[in-house]
């Protein structure tokens, strides 16, 4: 939290102006020592400029195009969408337009989106709205158990209020779900499977198209949902070849503003809504729109629609880079999701390094300017392992080391070359402060590639 720590053991002169040696301190957590070096270190670092971001699967900058496309709606032309007025019926226009330039990125009627504040909305939107429109006795949902928090959390509160019953399908080695894994849990008062397009942790592609078609073909009745927000910002989206009934998105992964999301909702697929109040959106989400977010919201998916292409090949080049060479550089590590890159997101590296923890070395990164993650964002602060990894099967000593490393636009050859200096020799550090015996349990090898 960015306090001192009371490191009553260690000598003044040890940590004077944070020097210490990080060898001569081995009775320290390396967690404690890398906190307080953090603080101490905090001025040396207020006026460095050329820090390195390696976490765009969090959230993305904002395009300098877009906030541009945004900037009078915040200055000028910032009225109430919802009044009469000429002022507000050019923001309410600018909504319209913007409804409609998303619609053509990603192929659907504009009458079919509906705007949000951002994916965890959209997400419990969609999950809270079919559950309580529907009047049957008994609701079953089917999900996975790799699934963001805002779909798993939402789900699993309804189950613990008897107001549903949930079957959780186990994720495969990769990350993936299956059409099969999915059928063996149908049952007869199934109304809900919601699927994530693409895993926000290990980057793994689930084939939505292909299981969401053949649901449609043998049981119509159940809605079918997935989470598209990190797909939508990496890949071309196509909902029509989805054949999904809802799906969520949001634009500050893509290079556009938080505070702006997206539900896609099939014509003719009921939905109860969840803020209530007023009569924007249909009825269905009220609150006065933020029309400058939006604007950009649309900007963000127009910018990516035309650079989608380059932005997959500089993405996939680095990526690649990383997933060879770092296995080559750091032992008893391993790549986890899938090994076919285009079975990925492009830019995406989820690793696990064993006899290491993941905060340490995101700490120790932080400290050499160097941002990242050890998986979801939102779950950033937890002691807990990736419940993604563990999902997949990894051990769970093992899972505590992981590392989620996101690229993006902005990210260079240079960036990618110092991250590969710095890390093995932060992984060397740490390892040299445990004085746990550091031979890989037999259950580990399954996930190591070096």
């Amino acid at each position: 939290q960015g306090h001192y720590l009371p490191l009553s053991t260690t000598s003044p002169t040890t940590l004077m102006n944070g020097h210490f040696s990080i060898y001569g301190a081995k009775h320290l957590s390396s967690l404690s020592l890398l906190l307080y070096a953090r603080k101490t270190m905090t001025d040396l670092n207020e006026n460095r400029t050329s820090r390195i971001y390696l976490d765009h699967a969090a959230t993305t900058p904002l395009d300098p195009q877009v906030l541009e496309r945004m900037m009078p709606y915040l200055t000028s032309n910032w009225h109430n969408p919802s009044s009469i007025y000429v002022e507000a019926q050019n923001a309410r226009r600018a909504i319209d337009q913007a409804r409609h330039a998303i619609a053509s990125v990603i192929n659907c009627s504009a009458n079919e989106l509906l705007f949000t504040s951002g994916g965890s909305e959209s997400d419990n939107l969609a999950i809270k709205g079919v559950i309580e429109v529907n009047t049957s006795n008994t609701k079953h949902v089917i999900t996975s158990a790799g699934e963001h928090h805002a779909v798993l959390d939402p789900l699993e509160d309804l189950a613990r209020r008897n107001e549903i019953s949930l079957s959780v399908v186990p994720l495969r080695k990769d990350g993936s779900i299956h059409f099969e894994d999915i059928e063996a849990h149908i049952q007869s008062d199934t109304i809900l499977i919601s699927l994530m397009h693409a895993n926000n942790e290990v980057g793994t592609f689930t084939d939505i198209p292909h299981i969401f078609n053949k649901l449609k073909a043998t049981h119509e009745r159940i809605t079918l949902h997935t989470d598209a927000v990190q797909s939508v910002a990496h890949i071309p989206t196509d909902l029509s070849k989805l054949h999904a009934d809802l799906v969520s998105f949001t634009a500050h992964k893509l290079y556009g503003p938080r505070g702006a999301g997206a539900l896609y909702i099939k014509s003719g697929t009921p939905l109860h809504g969840q803020i209530l109040g007023g009569g924007q959106e249909e009825g269905l989400r009220a609150g006065t729109e933020n029309t400058a977010a939006i604007v950009g919201f649309a900007s963000a998916i127009e910018v990516a629609s035309e650079r989608m292409i380059d932005d997959i090949r500089h993405d996939r080049e680095l990526q690649q880079i990383v997933i060879t060479e770092l296995p080559k550089r750091i032992s008893c590590m391993g790549i986890t999701g899938p090994k076919d890159p285009d079975k990925r997101l492009p830019g995406h590296v989820s690793c696990v390094i064993g006899f290491v923890e993941g905060e340490s070395i995101l700490l120790a990164l932080d400290l050499i300017g160097i941002s990242a993650s050890s998986g979801s964002a939102c779950t950033t602060g937890s002691i807990e392992p990736s419940h993604v990894l563990t999902a997949m099967g990894v051990p769970f000593d093992l899972a505590r080391g992981s590392l989620r490393l996101s690229l993006g636009r902005e990210t260079t050859k240079e960036a990618i070359e110092s991250l590969l200096y710095a890390l093995p020799n932060i992984v060397e550090r740490l390892r040299a402060l445990s004085p746990k015996q550091q031979t890989p349990p037999t259950e580990w090898k399954a996930w190591l590639d070096s």
